[in-house]
């Protein structure tokens, strides 16, 4: 047996041991529960435009990202009676995410020289691994507290408030025309039981 059997045997061998554990774990082996979700959840978006007067296509929502917030583990859809919408969200391509210092105020690790250029605690520290340092969105708490003289732009691009109105216009402008890129969405739900819990 050659070297690279051994180890593509190896590596086999490793997953079915990691996938039984995972489902000795109680983790399901499904998406049953979120597919159904996103199902209910997108129908009540439908019907809510439709009371405003909006013909949706059900091609206009799938593209919509849903996050469902359940009140806990072994919540199902049909446990759920009564859904809210938490938030509207808005991709904006330049949006800014920020890296910060964690909650020692020190970027990188306090008192280590983590990119070793002789200076401990400088900015270059900023997210070094295993630090506390954590980055923060628009949606954030703390995001308009950002000082930019101890944090740092990581990237732009995120997703930022919006509101059911934008929404609702941005639908119903036809996405076949030219002069319309149509904006990405992501509405977040609760249930009764988790925005009770919140």
């Amino acid at each position: 047996m050659s070297r690279g059997s051994v180890l593509t045997l190896v590596i086999i061998l490793a997953g079915c041991v990691w996938r039984g554990l995972w489902l000795s774990a109680g983790v399901t082996d499904q998406t049953s529960i979120a597919d159904s979700t996103r199902a209910e959840l997108l129908t009540q978006v439908a019907d809510e435009l439709k009371t405003r007067g909006q013909v949706v296509d059900s091609q206009d929502l799938t593209q919509v990202e849903v996050l469902a917030f359940f009140a806990d583990a072994d919540s199902t859809v049909d446990d759920s009676a009564s859904w809210q919408l938490d938030s509207v969200q808005r991709f904006d391509s330049d949006a800014e995410v920020w890296i910060v210092p964690g909650a020692d105020g020190k970027p990188g690790w306090d008192g280590w020289d983590d990119n070793q250029d002789g200076t401990v605690d400088d900015l270059g520290e900023l997210g070094a691994a295993w630090s506390d340092d954590h980055c923060l969105t628009p949606l954030d708490p703390g995001y308009e507290q950002v000082e930019p003289a101890h944090s740092r732009i990581i990237n732009r691009g995120t997703y930022v408030s919006a509101d059911f109105d934008g929404f609702a216009e941005d639908l119903s402008i036809d996405a076949n025309l030219e002069d319309h890129k149509r904006q990405q969405w992501r509405l977040t739900f609760v249930n009764q039981a988790a925005a009770e819990s919140l």
